[in-house]
């Protein structure tokens, strides 16, 4: 099966890129913070691989450094949009990037 380029319509308003980097995640109502690997990165979104599960539409505030020196660290609000536990107990965390800090 072919894709024309008519018959293919991307769904994502943005390309995903894969991001190996750390993630700082806090919880604005409660102040606790926690610790994940980001997993990739678009223009409106974040996902995340964490020990916590979190609530979609859950609130946070995420940064990611990476530690090389060309990639700019990301400062942001943060809602949870999908949480799906991993077979290693972790969760993969993905959502909507609301405002860069």
């Amino acid at each position: 099966m072919s894709l024309d380029k008519n018959d293919y319509e991307e769904k994502r308003n943005f390309i995903r890129m894969f991001v190996d980097a750390k993630v700082t995640i806090t919880d604005p109502k409660t102040g606790q913070v926690f610790e994940g690997d980001s997993k990739n990165l678009s223009g409106d979104g974040v996902m995340f691989i964490t020990e916590h599960k979190f609530d979609i539409n859950q609130k946070l505030s995420v940064d990611i450094r990476s530690e090389q020196s060309k990639l700019a660290p990301l400062s942001a609000s943060f809602e949870v949009m999908r949480v799906k536990q991993l077979d290693d107990g972790t969760y993969e965390i993905g959502g909507n990037i609301e405002s860069v800090k």
